[in-house]
């Protein structure tokens, strides 16, 4: 046997072992870290009382702007649609949203983008169905269309709405969920209760305009939206720093 090339691969073997033990120690102390703070920005939460009645999101993948178009009513086609439509023989939801489809669809407002948000919204004798813009599973905020039905017909139509284009070719980290609910802090008082209800990641039109060059329209950057157990929405620019 040649003992010298046999203690060369023992000296390889113990120094890829040794490797592979300081990986898996070092892997071990970043999580621990990480849960260390975690748990440190929860209490921070708490102390400030902002309260969680709903699931935190994953930290999402790095994300691009989105370039979108602002569209206009064809006020004309939309009122053709209503003038024409078939009477609605339910009041079940199925009836209801089978029926807004098929106006929608006759307006061309219906495409690959449109999803209909739940809960349906009922005052009086009108109810309203909400529709909003979806890019790859990500809401466009803040585009809607609202159909309200009253009498068994749809009554009126209003959007507001953007068509994506494309995204823009660099990417960025996005700040994580808990980062995003500190940012709420410096705008309450601290005995202030906030009891957030629902939080999810949405592209929004930027209000100062765009921050990247766009072929055509606005750009569309992501942000947390945050809506508390009033109702009140706030968003959190997602871009980390």
């Amino acid at each position: 046997m040649d003992w010298t090339k046999a203690k060369n691969i023992l000296i390889v073997a113990l120094l890829v072992t040794n490797l592979l033990l300081l990986g898996a120690y070092v892997l071990r102390e970043m999580q621990r870290s990480a849960a260390e703070d975690e748990d440190t920005r929860r209490r921070i939460l708490t102390e400030y009382k902002v309260f969680l009645e709903t699931e935190i999101p994953k930290q999402p993948a790095p994300m691009a702007v989105l370039f979108v178009r602002p569209e206009t009513e064809d006020r004309a086609r939309i009122e053709q649609a209503l003038a024409e439509q078939a009477p609605i023989p339910d009041d079940d939801r199925e009836s209801l949203r089978s029926a807004a489809n098929a106006v929608l669809e006759r307006c061309g407002l219906m495409t690959e983008n449109t999803e209909l948000a739940a809960p349906f919204e009922t005052d009086g004798g009108a109810t309203t169905l909400r529709y909003r813009d979806v890019f790859d599973g990500i809401p466009i905020e803040e585009s809607y269309i609202l159909c309200t039905i009253k009498d068994g017909r749809i009554a009126e139509i209003r959007r507001k709405w953007y068509t994506p284009l494309e995204l823009h070719d660099t990417k960025g980290e996005i700040l994580g969920p808990i980062e995003a609910l500190l940012q709420l802090l410096p705008e309450k008082d601290k005995e202030e209760a906030v009891v957030v209800r629902d939080m999810e990641l949405v592209y929004r039109v930027d209000p100062a305009g765009p921050v990247a060059e766009s072929p055509v329209g606005d750009t569309a950057l992501p942000a947390w939206k945050i809506t508390d157990d009033k109702g009140i929405i706030t968003y959190v620019a997602a871009y980390a720093q």
